[in-house]
């Protein structure tokens, strides 16, 4: 999607849909707390069991009228998806790199886009130079 600190929210969800769940003032680092390792949802990276990573809630919004209407859902007028789905996981580095994007303001990046391509779109955009 690229960086943009401008946010388009006035969207029409598509049936199926599904969207991360979480607050951004108090979302923080934990250890992975799951039976499975897991992927980093951006880099794909293997996570290990303990290790220090960020956890990502989804859900989704109903396919059809039948599902909308067993999940309690108004199909005419639903906005915030309401089905749990899996979780999705940041390993540390991607992570980090996605808590400084967001406190940077670009709070349209998504968990996962790819956070090091990020971080080298605001190198160009701001013209860091390492070292």
């Amino acid at each position: 999607m690229g960086l943009s600190c401008i946010c388009n929210f006035d969207y029409d969800p598509d049936p199926g849909q599904w969207e991360y769940w979480f607050n951004l003032n108090t979302i923080d680092f934990e250890g992975l707390n799951t039976s499975k390792r897991k992927r980093c949802c951006s880099c794909n990276e293997l996570i290990d069991i303990g290790s220090i990573c960020i956890k990502y809630q989804r859900a989704r919004h109903p396919w059809n009228e039948i599902e909308a209407r067993i999940s309690g859902v108004d199909w005419e007028n639903f906005e915030e998806p309401s089905i749990p789905i899996s979780d999705h996981y940041h390993c540390e580095k991607c992570g980090e790199i996605y808590l400084n994007l967001i406190g940077l303001g670009y709070n349209c990046l998504m968990p996962n886009e790819d956070m090091k391509k990020s971080l080298k779109e605001y190198h160009e955009l701001t013209g860091f130079r390492k070292g």
